[in-house]
């Protein structure tokens, strides 16, 4: 059985979209319509993830705040000394 057969349920084929392209009037190969379709999956992963990650970011709690009440937008570094770890601050 060739890939495209074994589609998985709900998943677009390479056929099916080659199909929609002609229907609007773009005048595609077999070869082209499954490079678009591939670049297209791409494109939606890494839009769907960067909106997980950009929920995940405003959700999530901050590491510390600070007198005023607000987060403090500083990084932390940590570094290893001999006695353990310490916190780094960045020079103002």
């Amino acid at each position: 059985m060739e890939k495209d057969e074994r589609n998985e349920r709900g998943r677009l084929t390479a056929e099916q979209a080659l199909r929609m392209f002609k229907e609007e009037n773009l005048d595609l190969t077999l070869d082209q319509a499954r490079i678009i379709l591939e670049f297209m999956r791409k494109l939606a992963s890494l839009t769907v993830s960067n909106f997980l990650r950009q929920q995940n970011e405003t959700n999530s709690r901050p590491i510390r705040e600070s007198e005023y009440g607000r987060t403090s937008r500083q990084g932390i570094l940590t570094k290893k000394s001999r006695r353990g770890t310490k916190k780094v601050l960045p020079d103002k």
